[in-house]
Formats: structure tokens, sequence, C-alpha cells
């Protein structure tokens, strides 16, 4: 090949690599001030001032996450077939418009706790675009070789918003009180991730305009795909399996706190300790992703949950020594490795033409079992005065889908890894 020719391909690998590495931070972002973020992981520090104001009791206001998981479990179909026709990016931008005007509007929120359920599942409802699969999928049309690091990257952006999202919020609500943290929260999205997403959230190869008998095309070929991978051995057992990790996954990122507390500790050092669970939810979506390019996703998988049982185990004692702190990285870990898989797994096994339609159902799944487990969580605490049965229960709930991983077969010959990235 003459060098002339080389040079136009070395600028066209140099701006396809600048593209993935963008798009990458886009999502990454997206995740750090999404929907997951502000409106479960940071709940825990408006509990305490909506209280104060409004009498609500600590069980009514937690109770907010379980109405916004089922609209998602609602809404998560609807969000996987609009990226799937639409693209990623024209169902983002909007949702972040709304989400952050939503937000904002919570400064005016009554007295009544209805209407704060209400404000929530609407929120929610509107902001559809902004759960992880629309992220996850303008990743997995960039990304063949090293799919996992990117896919890791991108979802890091959760455990960073877990840390970051609670200090800017408390910060606010110390100064300020919380309906001007919401405010703060809401001009961050409109002001910092809707531009970065609008400059650099971009799919691969969708062009800006489809004839009519491209997007036929492209709809005919996304719903075979749909149709066929629903029915697959490999789509039912995945189901089954992060459904069972579901009922864990909101259960203790919500009560690790109070579990902690329960236990001797301060609420100083609950709150550290929380804190670690962030840092090692992000090692574990990094670590996660590294790994997925060189092990096996479900072998992986299964050996973070084994150390997610340990944690439960662990906690079920009702130990406050340092050991806590290992239960704490271990259930970062698992949690954190959760949604890096299941992308992968998405991609590995069914492609990018369906990917929003299939990795919706899974999720709304997983998230089903989030609401039915905070619920069973709240009644064994009711039940039996402690979380010690709930804890046994989360343990089970793993080790089942451990059982459940170690019948995923291998990856799909056509889907494997690609020797030359494009």
């Amino acid at each position: 090949m003459s060098q002339a020719a080389r040079v136009p391909m070395q600028a066209s690998s140099s701006i396809v690599g600048a593209n993935q590495g963008t798009a990458a931070f886009a999502a990454m972002i997206g995740l750090t001030w999404g929907l997951s973020t502000i409106a479960l992981m940071g709940l825990g520090v408006f509990i305490g001032p909506l209280q104060a104001e409004f009498g609500w009791t600590r069980t009514q206001v937690a109770l907010v996450s379980t109405f916004i998981n089922l609209t998602a479990v609602t809404m998560s179909p609807l969000q996987g077939a609009l990226i799937d026709r639409f693209g990623s990016r024209r169902v983002v931008l909007p949702s972040l418009v709304v989400f952050a005007v939503g937000l904002m509007l919570l400064y005016f929120l009554p007295p009544q706790i209805e209407m704060f359920y209400l404000s929530w599942c609407i929120i929610a409802a509107f902001s559809v675009g902004l759960l992880p699969g629309s992220f996850l999928r303008v990743v997995g049309t960039w990304f063949d070789r090293n799919l996992g690091l990117a896919m890791g990257l991108a979802n890091s952006g959760i455990g960073l918003g877990n840390i970051i999202v609670p200090l800017v919020a408390t910060a606010v609500i110390i100064s300020y009180g919380w309906r001007m943290a919401y405010v703060t929260l809401g001009l961050v999205v409109l002001f910092v991730v809707l531009p970065v997403c609008f400059l650099w959230l971009r799919e691969k190869e969708r062009p800006a305009v489809e004839s009519p008998e491209a997007l036929l095309a492209r709809k005919r070929t996304a719903s075979q795909k749909f149709k066929q991978a629903i029915r697959s051995k490999p789509f039912m057992i995945i189901v089954v399996a992060f459904f069972f990790m579901g009922l864990v996954n909101t259960a203790l990122i919500a009560q690790q706190v109070p579990i902690l507390t329960d236990a001797g500790l301060s609420r100083q050092k609950a709150a550290f300790i929380q804190s670690m669970f962030g840092v090692f939810l992000i090692v574990g979506r990094l670590g996660a992703g590294f790994l997925l390019d060189r092990v096996f996703a479900p072998i992986l998988m299964i050996v973070v949950a084994l150390g997610g049982v340990v944690a439960c185990l662990i906690y079920s004692t009702g130990t406050s020594g340092q050991i806590v702190y290992l239960s704490a990285a271990l259930l970062g870990l698992v949690i954190g490795a959760e949604f890096d898989v299941l992308g992968y797994l998405v991609k590995r096994y069914f492609g990018i033409e369906a990917f929003g339609r299939i990795y919706s159902v899974i999720f709304a799944l997983f998230q089903l079992g989030g609401a039915m487990g905070v619920v069973a969580f709240s009644y064994s605490y009711k039940a039996f005065g402690n979380y010690q049965y709930g804890l046994y229960g989360a343990a089970t709930s793993l080790l089942l889908a451990c059982v459940a991983f170690a019948f995923v077969p291998k990856y799909p010959a056509v889907s494997a890894p690609k020797a030359v990235e494009a």
C-alpha cells in the first residue's frame, strides 16, 4: 500500500478512536448525573430534611424508591423500543431537558407525601431516555474489541454519581435548604450534562436522515432479532439471573447505613463506610470492564456474586468490627459489576440491532426484583426487629443467581470479538 493511501486510513482511524473516547466519556457523564444516581443514590441526603420540614417518617420517604423502580419497570420497554428506532441520542437529549426541569420544579413540592411520590413517578416516566440502556447502546455501537472496558468506563459514572451527587446536594442543603439542592442538581443536568451529550453522545454508523426503505429494513431486522432473542436459552437464563440480582441491589444500597447503625456504629462511621462502598462500586465497574474482555462474563459474575454472599453473611452477624469494611467492598464490587456484565452479555449474544429492547426487558425485570427486594427487606425488619433474616434472604438470592449464571452457554461464534478494532 502506498504512503498516500496510508495517510487517509490513519486519519480515519484517529477520528474513529477520538469518537469512541468522547462517546464513552459522554455516556459516563450522563450516568453520573442521571436518573439512577440523583433519584435513588442521592435520596439518602434528602430524607432528614424532608422529615424535618414535613414530619414524614424515614420509611415513608424511602418508599419513593419503590415507586421510581416500578416506573422504570413500566417505562423501560418503551425506552428500548425508542432507542432502537431513533437512536439513543434522539431520546437522551429531550429526556435530559425534562429531567432538569422536573428536578427544579421539586422546589415547589407541597407537604403531601402523595405528591412527592407522584412527582417522582412523573419525572422518571418522562425521563425514560436516561436509564442506563440508552448510554450503553451508544458504547456498544462503537466498541467490539475492548467492549468490556468501554462499558466499565461508562458505567463508572453511576459509581461517581454515588459519591459526587450526595456531596453536592449536602453542601447546598446545609447552606440553602433541600429545595435549592434539587434546583442545583437540575441546573447541573441542564448546563453541564446536556451540552456534553449534545456534543459527544453519538452512535456509530447511524445516518442523520434515513430513507424510508432503510428505516423499514432496520426496523424489521431489529424486530426479528428481538423475537429470536426472547425465545433463546441465553436470554431466559440471563433474565432469571438478573432478577435474583435485582432482589438484592436496591435493598442493600438503601439499607446499608441502617444495617451499620443498628450494629452499633455511629452515623459518621456508617456514612464513611457507605462512601467506601461507592469507591468500590467504581472499582467494580472498571475492574469488571477490564476483566470482561479476558474472562467469560458468567464466571466473573459468579465470583463477585459469591463475594456478595460473604458480605451479607458478615452483616447478618451484627458485627461492628473492621470486617464491615470488607463487606462494603464486596458489595460494591458485585453491584458495580452488574450493569457492565448485562450490557456486555446483550451485545455478545444478541448484537446491536435490538440492543435497546433486549436490554430494557432484562433491566425492567431487574428493577422489578429491586422493588420487591426493598419491600421484602422492610417487611423482614418489621417482622423480626432486625435485618438478619433479610440478609439471609439476600445471600440466598445471590446464590440462586450464581446457579443461573453457571448455565449460561458460550458466546455465539458470530459475536466473538474481532481481532482488530475498526
